[in-house]
């Protein structure tokens, strides 16, 4: 089938997130033959001596690594952030591959992530109609691959074809580039992505992704699902930027494995996906999670609500 698609692996200072995040990569098979890129943030500038202690037992375990095809690690010597140091790494991979997996240090992936992952890039690497493909499975209750407008950046992969397009693009971007009657399939439900878009424009909160996002939603663009999920985030036990303890998107959401790969028969997001969505959205914000709890927090930050 040809390259694998090289891993872009983000590291800070959870060392057992990292440890099992790492361990399930190896447990794919084609690891061995996938070329693995590590990049370390570096201190704040306010560190503790335990916040220099954790970040060095991070880079420590990195250097430690094997099991893979090849292995480059980059350290930065100061913060520039999770957002700044995933498109800059995704940047760097993407000058020399055509395709690029992206995980973050948080991410548990299942045993047949990889093989979905390159079979998927393998089938729609010039499809233009395609942004990226994700192990993340929305918990809708599907067992079949899917189409979405929505994706995720939880264990997901791009195309050169389409990352290079939105950095040209990325400074220019606004919501007001998406049709009236589009909003509300953009937004999911409420005005979730249009207020995350706005906070992170003005510096509220750090988020590249919705901002890919918008992008690839204004070029009509989908993202390709498993149905089954083949991820786990466990960043929402109070560790990591996300902060909190659960999540309405991962808590009854357990990874699984997939018998058969079936690709969709066509490109393009189903009806009953996208009634599903907004079920599951509007069910999440009921239930006032910490998910609800954080963007409400934003709306009252940014728009005074």
């Amino acid at each position: 089938m040809g390259l694998k698609a090289p891993i872009a692996l983000f590291l800070y200072n959870r060392l057992e997130h990292t440890r099992k995040t790492v361990n399930a990569l190896l447990a794919c098979k084609e690891s061995i033959k996938t070329d693995l890129f590590i990049f370390c943030d570096g201190p704040k500038t306010a560190a503790t001596d335990t916040d220099i202690e954790n970040i060095s037992a991070v880079r420590d375990f990195a250097k430690k690594v094997k099991g893979f095809k090849s292995i480059k690690i980059v350290e930065y010597s100061s913060n520039i952030g999770l957002s700044n140091s995933i498109v800059r790494g995704i940047n760097e991979v993407l000058n020399s591959y055509e395709n690029i997996i992206v995980i973050e240090d948080d991410i548990i992936v299942s045993s047949d992530f990889l093989t979905y992952m390159n079979e998927a890039f393998h089938k729609y690497g010039q499809d233009n109609r395609v942004a990226g493909i994700t192990g993340y499975s929305f918990p809708i209750h599907e067992s079949d691959m899917y189409f979405t407008r929505t994706g995720s950046c939880w264990g997901w992969g791009t195309f050169k074809r389409v990352w290079f397009k939105f950095m040209e693009q990325r400074n220019s971007l606004s919501v007001s580039h998406i049709p009236e009657n589009e909003l509300k399939l953009f937004n999911v439900y409420d005005q979730l992505y249009t207020n995350m878009f706005e906070c992170a424009r003005n510096g509220i909160i750090q988020s590249w992704a919705v901002e890919f996002y918008l992008y690839y939603f204004i070029q009509k663009q989908y993202f390709l699902m498993p149905g089954i999920n083949l991820i786990n985030n466990v960043g929402f036990d109070g560790s990591g930027r996300h902060g909190g303890k659960g999540n309405f998107l991962t808590d009854t959401n357990p990874i699984g494995k997939i018998q058969e790969l079936r690709f969709p028969s066509e490109v393009g997001e189903p009806i009953h996906i996208r009634k599903k969505l907004e079920k599951l959205y509007k069910q999440g914000y009921a239930q006032k999670g910490n998910w609800t709890y954080f963007f409400s927090r934003i709306k009252k930050l940014f728009l005074g609500q």
